[in-house]
């Protein structure tokens, strides 16, 4: 595994137990090998190949319903920097999208789905996330995309992966209602 994926990887290991519990199933592209590892993207086109994607996702917090995967939660972690443009092109990437698929299969979203953008930095760089966010939000009310239907956005920065390992459950689930 690259040094890249290490604290999605430690994340992945805190909250799967938890969600598992409550019926959900934790997807990720950093971590251990298993059946929950795999790329989550980002796409235009359905099917989709390697010209049609957008973004990658580093977690996806999923509930199996009927004959479908249902994202509540879809995350970014931008280990090493907290750069506005590093943050916009992953909100943009995933809500730009028409699909958002594991392994080839369709993540429904809908309103129903959070989208979580984490960057790390010894600074906080609290008002400037904040406009980031505003501004996004401004933006989102004119898409057309598919993947625009993705009912909240968050953004946040952490100073350090000890402090984002501690955090990050309760948050999750403080902007999933939980």
């Amino acid at each position: 595994m690259s040094t890249r994926g290490r604290l999605t990887a430690r994340i992945v290991k805190t909250i799967s137990p938890v969600w598992a519990e409550r019926g959900y199933k934790v997807l990720y592209g950093h971590g251990p090998q298993g059946e929950n590892l795999g790329e989550i993207v980002s796409v235009i086109e359905e099917p989709y190949g390697y010209g049609d994607e957008l973004s990658r996702l580093d977690i996806a917090i999923v509930k199996q319903s009927l004959d479908r995967l249902e994202a509540v939660a879809l995350i970014e972690i931008e280990e090493m920097a907290d750069k506005p443009k590093v943050l916009l092109g992953d909100i943009f990437g995933a809500l730009l999208g028409e699909h958002i698929c594991f392994r080839g299969e369709e993540i429904c979203i809908g309103d129903f789905t959070a989208l979580i953008v984490i960057g790390i930095n010894r600074f906080t760089h609290h008002d400037r996330r904040v406009y980031i966010f505003d501004q996004v939000m401004r933006v989102k009310a004119y898409l057309s995309a598919r993947n625009a239907k993705i009912g909240k956005i968050v953004t946040e920065t952490y100073s350090g992966g000890e402090q984002l390992i501690e955090d990050l459950p309760s948050r999750i689930d403080a902007e999933l209602g939980f």
